[in-house]
């Protein structure tokens, strides 16, 4: 048994966005919310005041961010799918979650109330809050969902994969619908420490002037069985096609630099069709990035790419979910991401952007990504018919 999976809805929470209308305004700003986070990264962060008043109180304070961001994100995308939790069945949904590093903004914080303090002054919380699960196990438990759930930690890549294997459940019969996506938090010192190595792990001579950027939020989608979608009557983004990964091993502080490990996958969910827009991984890590531009210069050479994560950089868990999210809005409005105008006025007749081109329908967004240790996959997203 094999049923078609489609998109219903998408939930944000990312620095100075909330909303799907301002996710789509973002891509194309002029400023953006990147900023000096630390003296060897940039990136962007939540400002946590946006979602004070999302939560109880009560529930909030047990929480880490990421969770927090989870939680407002996926309420989100249940709203924007007017998906009616009480109409389905519950032991057919379930959650799939994407994180790199757990709760470490409140397990940093309860860290130091143990060592200036004291194991009493440590919040009995820190046990359920700090891993990467935590999330799954928040957003079933106040959703009342009863079906199959998983938390995948994967790099930048985890929520490409949590999106994939809840479609995966879905085509094969085992869920009508799933939440899927994922969440990161990064605004603590102790993750930035360690991002702070990974630019010159992968070679960049000068890590404070790198591209590769940091960001944190939640991305979160409803998926669905299509005819169960169709039968509710409800808005359809996309529909989620295929997808792949292999994994060659390298050093588990750096990038994979094979342009055939990129390439194969690409060309396993492609088979015979053409992407008519690519969403690259672009890590910003000029040798990473050149190895996946000679993948793509194999598989899809004439294929145009847009990166509009660059917009908040890299938010690692929730990273994959944010491309799909992009993807699902283009393939529904049937339009390409708005662009920020070149500093100076307008474009250039020889622009990249070519209206002609930007006219074309879009069947078709191929996304990938990568992750430390040498992971790499792709996943193919098509427009409904």
């Amino acid at each position: 048994m094999s049923c078609e999976v489609v998109i219903t809805g998408i939930g944000v929470v990312l620095p100075k966005t909330r909303s799907l209308g301002e996710l789509w305004h973002q891509a194309g700003a002029p400023e953006t919310p990147i900023e000096r986070l630390s003296p060897r990264l940039t990136g962007s962060r939540i400002d946590e005041d946006s979602i004070a008043n999302d939560l109880p109180p009560r529930l909030a304070r047990k929480l880490d961010e990421f969770t927090r961001y989870s939680l407002v994100a996926t309420q989100s995308a249940i709203e924007d799918a007017a998906l009616d939790l009480d109409a389905i069945d519950r032991e057919r949904c379930g959650a799939f979650v994407g994180n790199c590093f757990g709760g470490w903004r409140f397990t940093e914080r309860e860290l130091r109330h143990l060592h200036t303090i004291g194991p009493r002054a440590v919040s009995p919380f820190q046990a359920t809050s700090w891993f990467p699960a935590a999330p799954q196990g928040q957003i079933t438990i106040v959703n009342g969902l009863r079906g199959f759930s998983k938390t995948y930690m994967a790099d930048r890549m985890s929520s490409l994969v949590s999106v994939a294997s809840a479609a995966n459940l879905i085509r094969r019969g085992q869920l009508s619908v799933a939440i899927a996506g994922g969440a990161e938090s990064t605004n603590t010192d102790f993750v930035r420490a360690a991002l702070e190595k990974i630019a010159q792990a992968n070679g960049e001579p000068d890590p404070r002037e790198s591209g590769f950027q940091i960001s944190e939020g939640a991305v979160y989608l409803i998926l669905e069985n299509a005819d169960h979608a169709r039968a509710r009557g409800a808005r359809i983004y996309a529909g989620v096609q295929s997808f792949a990964m292999r994994n060659v091993p390298c050093r588990p502080d750096q990038y994979g630099t094979d342009p055939g490990v990129l390439a194969s996958t690409m060309r396993r969910v492609l088979g015979n069709l053409r992407a008519d827009i690519v969403i690259p991984d672009a890590s910003g890590l000029a040798r990473v990035d050149a190895c996946e531009q000679a993948a793509l210069d194999t598989v899809c050479p004439t294929v145009p790419t847009l990166r509009p994560k660059e917009t908040y950089g890299h938010a690692f868990g929730a990273e994959g979910a944010l491309d799909v999210a992009f993807a699902s809005l283009m393939l529904h409005r049937q339009e390409r991401l708005p662009s920020a105008p070149p500093e100076g006025g307008a474009a250039p007749s020889s622009a990249r952007t070519d209206s002609a081109r930007d006219a074309q329908p879009i069947e078709r967004i191929l996304i990938n990504a990568c992750a430390m240790g040498g992971g790499a996959g792709s996943l193919l997203l098509t427009k409904e018919t």
